[in-house]
Formats: C-alpha cells, sequence, structure tokens
C-alpha cells in the first residue's frame, strides 16, 4: 500500500474491500468466504469510538446522529437519507452546540497497528455533506450562491469540530487519514469550480496540514463528474483520490492525472458490477488497471460490493484483481 500510494515500485496492486452491509445480507456466507480467500490489505486501527447515539444510518427506521441531524431508511443495510437538519435555520447557528468527536478509547491504536501487516487508515470525517446534513441540501446551495456571511461560520465552526479528532490521529502510527465528500452529479460538480476553489479549498487545506505534518498520507472519496476539483485536492496535499473514473473516462484520467496522485479504483457500480456477466466484469478490470498501473505504482484495486452485485461478479473481481495487478 505504502509503496504504490508512493509510487515506489510495489509488486502488485493492493486490494481495499468496499462492502455495503446489504451485500453481507443478501450475498451471506458465500461473500464471507470470498473475502477470506482474498483478503485485502487495510488493517484495523484499534480505536473504540465513545458511546453515542444508538443506531446506525445503515439500519431501518429512525436515527439521529451526534450532530441532531435526523436520518430516515426505508431497507436494512442500505444508507439512510437525512431528513431532519438541525440548522435548517440559520439563526439556530447562535446556540447550536456541536459535539466533541475527539472522545474514545486511543490507547490500543499504535498496539493494532504494529500488530499486524496491513495499512491502516484513521477517519478525517466530512465537510461538505456534513454542511449539507445540517443545514439541508436546498438551502445550502441557496447559500451558496448568494454568498450568505452566515456560511463562511458554519464552515469555519465546522472545521473546528473536525480537527481535534484528525490532530489525535496525527498522533498515532496509522499511516493515512480518509476523508469523504461526494462532490459530483453525473455531469458536473455541485458548485462552479470557482466557488470551490474559493470556499472549499482552503478548508480542505486545514484539514489535511496537519496529516502532512505529521507524514500521513491524505485519502478522499468523491462520488459523481468531479473532473475539475481532482488537480485542486492533488495539489493541497491529497495522496489518493477514490472517483468513479468509469463516469469520467478512465483513459482520459490516466492521461491527464497518471503518476501524479494515486487512484483508489471505483469500478463501473452503475452498470458492469451490478448487471454485467463476470466476463465484463474481468476485461473491466483488466482496462481500469493497465490504464492506470504503468506509473510505478499509483493504483488501488477496489470495487464497491453493494446489494445489487451478484457473487459471481464479485468473485470475478476480486480474481480479476490478482490477475491483472501485478507488476
Amino acid at each position: 500500500m505504502i509503496r504504490a500510494v508512493e509510487f515506489k515500485g510495489p509488486d502488485r496492486v493492493p486490494i481495499q474491500h468496499g462492502v455495503l452491509p446489504a451485500a453481507y445480507d443478501n450475498l451471506g456466507e458465500g461473500l464471507r468466504r470470498l473475502l477470506e480467500r482474498f483478503p485485502g490489505d487495510l488493517g484495523p486501527s484499534g480505536f473504540v469510538g465513545p458511546s453515542g447515539p444508538q443506531g446506525s444510518t445503515y439500519n431501518a427506521g429512525t436515527f439521529t446522529d451526534e450532530f441532531g441531524c435526523v436520518w430516515e431508511n426505508l431497507r436494512q443495510g442500505i444508507h439512510a437519507m437525512p431528513k431532519g437538519h438541525p440548522l435548517a435555520h440559520l439563526d439556530r447557528l447562535d446556540t447550536y452546540r456541536f459535539p466533541d468527536l475527539s472522545p474514545g478509547d486511543w490507547s490500543k491504536v499504535n498496539e493494532t497497528v504494529a500488530s499486524h501487516e496491513k495499512y491502516v487508515m484513521g477517519g478525517g470525517g466530512n465537510l461538505f455533506e456534513r454542511m449539507q446534513w445540517l443545514r439541508g441540501y436546498e438551502a445550502l446551495m441557496v447559500d451558496f450562491a448568494t454568498r450568505e456571511k452566515r456560511i463562511y461560520e458554519l464552515r469555519d465552526r465546522l472545521l473546528q469540530c473536525l480537527l481535534p479528532p484528525i490532530l489525535k490521529w496525527c498522533e498515532t502510527e496509522v499511516q493515512g487519514l480518509g476523508f469523504g465528500d461526494d462532490w459530483g452529479t453525473q455531469a458536473a460538480l455541485m458548485t462552479s469550480p470557482e466557488f470551490w476553489d474559493h470556499f472549499f479549498r482552503p478548508a480542505y487545506e486545514r484539514l489535511f496540514a496537519p496529516c502532512k505534518k505529521a507524514g500521513k498520507h491524505v485519502h478522499f472519496h468523491s462520488d459523481g463528474w468531479v473532473w475539475d476539483i481532482i488537480g485542486p485536492l492533488r495539489d493541497i496535499g491529497c495522496d489518493v483520490v477514490n472517483v468513479q473514473q468509469s463516469l469520467m473516462g478512465v483513459q482520459r484520467i490516466a492521461k491527464e492525472f497518471g503518476g501524479t496522485v494515486c487512484f483508489r479504483t471505483d469500478l463501473d457500480r452503475q452498470g458492469i458490477l451490478p448487471f454485467g456477466t463476470p466476463q465484463q466484469v474481468r476485461e473491466h478490470v483488466r482496462e481500469v488497471l493497465e490504464a492506470l498501473m504503468p506509473f510505478n505504482g499509483g493504483v488501488i484495486a477496489h470495487g464497491e460490493i453493494g446489494a445489487d452485485v451478484p457473487l459471481a461478479n464479485a468473485e470475478a473481481m476480486c480474481e480479476a484483481f490478482v490477475e491483472f495487478g501485478m507488476y
């Protein structure tokens, strides 16, 4: 993993599995046996978070998280939708109290990292998405369009909420921190690139800075058409980006960014993984890896196994990671 991220000539492409809870419900023991045959290269951290609200955004029903955001879920194992926004009215910002995200049992992190030979990541949190969940998506978009002054205050107070656990992770021996914000629609960024650069680039720089100072890799996940921010994320310290290469074109991505930032692949989970044949999955993996491998590293094999992915396709993906992932 380290050699792949740092372009230092790994012997093979490392694997980082992504499995939604509903996939285990659908595929059961067959999926568990498959992942035992093809273990990933990401290990546990040993961190135990504090007791918080009972439930999960993956549980059917209604759930209120530590920020006071209310989630509704119609199906077990699929991520919920935010329906209740504590800052739906910005005047509530005066009295709103952000949660303390840093408590927990950090004592076994270094011991756990040292006990196995796998790469370990801490969590950096969500910035843009958390602003949506607090404010409401439509209201937030209007705030951006009108340059609502208080939205800057919301951003900065949220940054102060997210930074303490990042600093805690940076004091441990984990190799990287993972951040995530889905920035794209199917065809474009959700804001103009100019606004992103003005409003969000300096915020992400503040979140990434302690990671870079501590020598940690920065990983960033973002769904959708996010072409306009791949370069800026790289330029402010992002080491690994997980974007939908099949949406924007893996050959185009390799030509523009190959060798300058590491890509965690995101195989086509809208088409090929759930609806293709195992042979189509195999050929898709080969195309993606062959495009991104010729840079002495710079690629991590990953494909999300969701509730709609057949076990045969998941197996074909894992087998192809091994077959086509040798340098």
